[in-house]
């Protein structure tokens, strides 16, 4: 089939259908003296999970103090959602460094009805020229929130997805003429060896390669099919080495019709909040104001309020707690009986408590948070996978490939 023949069909069926997926095969690790060469971090959609009660190991610092310990490589690159931005930052400082380089994409959560982020990542690269070693800044409307870098041997094209051709927060993720344009004028204008894409939702989602969740399949760039092919063509076309990505929260690294899609996960740490999380984290509150008069259940309601109420809401849903009222649609009143009921249950009687832990396993489809090492050695480019056990718990390497 000629090009103008597939392209046609494309314009009749959704990438989904058509695409050609092969997904990588493990192979052995480089050896030690791979440390001594360029390498950098993938990391992403943390959303939140950055101070107050999401401030200790579980969540995404856990993240960051594993990557100090594996090496924090030349810079970290986060394809969106990595908002409050300025607690992000801090956070990362604190843990890796005041002077560690981060570059960031700006996700759907960086979009203004969640928050003041979109203003916050424009300062950050205010001009389109502050962060250091960019070499192109955005088109006319996204000129701070589509820019590329270059350090070392490595061209990375971080773009805005929701650029509409005219402002920085079009709210679609898609790839227009304008972005397309001005992506095709920076990949043919760099001699680097290696070439990257970054940006933050999928060509087309994948499952995750552990578990098996697949999230946004239809609903991500793939909605707009002839953006997408023409967005696939650009990277094939100038020889991209492989395009990161977050939004789906899975993790999985495969080829599209010949172009490498690497698929960062979530660095939240801690997904949902588990039973014993949730009580353990409660029950901390109420002894930290257990001189405070008010009762158990009135401590209880503080706490529920205090907190980000939507994620305890979460934690019932899935320890089938809510009568099967899924939990962005739990009112509050119901949720916070839900709740007492909940902590006094778990605290004074085993059998339900082992029945909580067990039934959150089997409902919360809990998915691995993770973390990308990329090293570029010798004209090749390993992908180290590190994840937690999706309760928490410390990051270990799961998976390593090869993109050739």
């Amino acid at each position: 089939m000629n090009r103008i023949k597939r392209f046609r069909r494309l314009k009749q069926i959704s990438l989904t259908l058509i695409i050609l997926l092969s997904l990588a095969v493990q192979i052995p690790l480089f050896a030690q003296s791979a440390e001594k060469d360029m390498s950098f971090i993938v990391a992403n959609d943390w959303r939140y999970k950055t101070t107050g009660q999401f401030a200790g190991p579980e969540f995404f610092r856990g993240a960051l103090l594993k990557i100090k310990e594996v090496g924090k490589g030349s810079f970290m690159l986060s394809p969106g959602d990595v908002s409050p931005m300025g607690d992000s930052r801090e956070l990362i400082a604190d843990v890796l460094g005041q002077d560690y380089l981060w570059y960031p994409s700006v996700g759907n959560h960086e979009m203004p009805e969640d928050g003041p982020y979109l203003e916050y990542f424009r300062e950050w690269n205010k001009g389109g020229t502050s962060l250091p070693n960019i070499v192109r800044k955005g088109p006319p409307g996204s000129e701070e929130t589509t820019y590329s870098f270059e350090i070392g041997d490595c061209h990375i094209a971080v773009i805005n997805e929701y650029y509409d051709g005219k402002s920085d927060h079009g709210m679609d993720g898609n790839v227009v003429p304008e972005l397309l344009e001005w992506l095709e004028e920076d990949l043919k204008n760099t001699d680097k060896p290696y070439i990257f894409v970054a940006g933050h939702e999928p060509m087309v989602a994948l499952p995750d390669l552990d578990n098996g969740r697949i999230r946004h399949q239809g609903d991500s760039m793939d909605k707009y099919p002839e953006n997408n092919f023409k967005f696939y063509q650009l990277l094939k076309k100038y020889n991209v080495n492989a395009y990161f990505h977050g939004h789906t929260h899975c993790t999985s690294i495969g080829k599209i019709n010949g172009v490498w899609q690497v698929t960062a996960g979530h660095t939240y740490g801690l997904e949902r909040q588990t039973p014993t999380y949730l009580f353990k984290d409660a029950q901390e509150y109420l002894n930290k104001h257990k001189t405070s008069g008010l009762s158990e259940e009135d401590l209880l309601e503080k706490y529920f309020y205090e907190v980000r109420t939507y994620n305890i809401k979460k934690a019932l849903y899935s320890t089938d707690m809510t009568g099967g009222v899924d939990y962005h649609d739990l009112k509050d009143e119901p949720a916070l009986k839900h709740f007492i009921n909940f902590y006094k249950n778990y605290n004074n009687d085993k059998e339900l408590r082992e029945k909580y832990i067990k039934t959150f396993d089997e409902l919360s489809d809990q998915t691995r948070s993770t973390f990308l090492k990329v090293y570029l050695k010798d004209d090749q480019i390993k992908v180290d996978v590190y994840r937690d056990d999706a309760r928490g718990g410390k990051y270990n390497l799961m998976h390593t490939y090869f993109l050739d």
